[in-house]
């Protein structure tokens, strides 16, 4: 990133500044509940923006029908192994430069 200590510093202290605020910001809607209320007879904008919501429950899961193991057949599957085959070689060998 960077190296001056200053600019390092300043984004640290901008994040958390953020940070802070937006934390002060949620705890100040959640203290109040969503509900209209004013401070020093001006009214606050900062409420709670997620209404409430009946909870919604997932459809029962069907259960899988049942599917009889039978016995199969085993058979042996061989295959001879594969014989690796080098066709080209390396390359020379590098001597000390010249």
């Amino acid at each position: 990133m960077t190296r001056h200590p200053l600019i390092k510093t300043s984004m640290v202290l901008m994040a958390a500044l953020f940070l802070m605020v937006q934390g002060f910001g949620q705890a100040h809607a959640a203290s109040n509940g969503g509900i209209d209320h004013s401070h020093d007879g001006v009214a606050c904008d900062v409420a709670l923006v997620a209404a409430e919501q009946t909870v919604l429950t997932p459809p029962p899961a069907k259960p899988a029908p049942f599917v009889a193991v039978t016995q199969l057949k085993q058979t042996e599957l061989y295959s001879e192994p594969a014989y690796r085959s080098f066709d080209g070689r390396a390359p020379p060998p590098r001597g000390p430069p010249l």
